[in-house]
């Protein structure tokens, strides 16, 4: 569900800032992408719509390079639905519109151009409770480790960025959080242009919760196509995804375009 989360540079945008070549030190915002979204629920009419914001930045001090990931979403729900937004272990019970809580991660490695082959960046993860109603969000503030694995050969960009986040303060009346989450990304280029992805909402895990309530795992893919408006990369794609393990009242099938700048 990252919803970080979710959020990774595809193939053909030449992946992360690994074509930048950053100066001693530096701020550079390397993508900005809106995923714009429906989940269908179990139950015809309470289907929800959602608008997700994500943010890709660099920060270069010397030889230590730090990025970092921010999503937060406007949602549009008829009705709460567990473990969504993600972080929300016990929603509330009333439609809502509005912002969830906002998901944040950081992850550091050498200063260096990423070449063909394995690259790891250790990190850590915030979630911070913004959201404008409990349907939306946990009401917490939390914090764990996170690690983001990426791994290049010819035309495939795939990897995964995890995390794992406790609930450290916040409102006392609402659930404690624990809560894994693995946002997988494979990209395939067929062309210059056009690439196949598997960008799901991500896997979640609500350790929290009871049995057979605590997962969500999708499958699905979709395809995006690249452009170039001057400087600026632009990424079209869209996707679909049927979580084969959720919730029973949880979102059964997700249809997710994305509109991406890549700076």
């Amino acid at each position: 569900m990252l919803a970080l989360g979710t959020g990774v540079p595809s193939q053909a945008q030449a992946q992360e800032a690994g074509t930048h070549e950053a100066s001693a030190n530096s701020v550079r915002l390397g993508s900005m992408r809106l995923w714009p979204f429906l989940s269908f629920l179990v139950d015809e009419g309470d289907d929800a719509s959602t608008l997700g914001f994500e943010f890709e930045s660099y920060l270069t001090l010397g030889g230590l390079k730090v990025k970092n990931i921010s999503y937060f979403e406007v949602n549009q729900f008829p009705r709460a639905i567990p473990g969504q937004p993600p972080g929300n272990v016990s929603p509330g019970n009333e439609p809502a519109n509005g912002i969830n809580d906002l998901l944040s991660a950081f992850w550091f490695s050498k200063a260096e151009p990423h070449h063909e082959g394995h690259h790891v960046a250790p990190g850590i993860a915030f979630q911070f409770p913004t959201a404008a109603d409990s349907t939306l969000g946990a009401g917490k503030w939390s914090i764990g480790p996170s690690v983001d694995y990426e791994y290049e050969n010819g035309r495939l960009f795939a990897g995964a960025i995890a995390l794992q986040v406790w609930s450290v303060g916040g409102d006392e009346e609402r659930k404690d959080v624990s809560m894994l989450m693995v946002k997988p990304f494979v990209y395939y280029s067929l062309t210059d242009k056009w690439d196949l992805t598997y960008v799901p909402y991500g896997v979640s895990v609500y350790w929290n919760k009871t049995a057979g309530e605590k997962v969500y795992f999708p499958l699905g893919g979709g395809a995006q196509r690249s452009f170039e408006v001057g400087s600026v990369g632009m990424n079209l794609g869209a996707q679909i995804f049927r979580n084969v393990v959720r919730p029973s009242k949880g979102t059964v099938w997700d249809l997710r375009f994305l509109f991406e700048l890549a700076f």
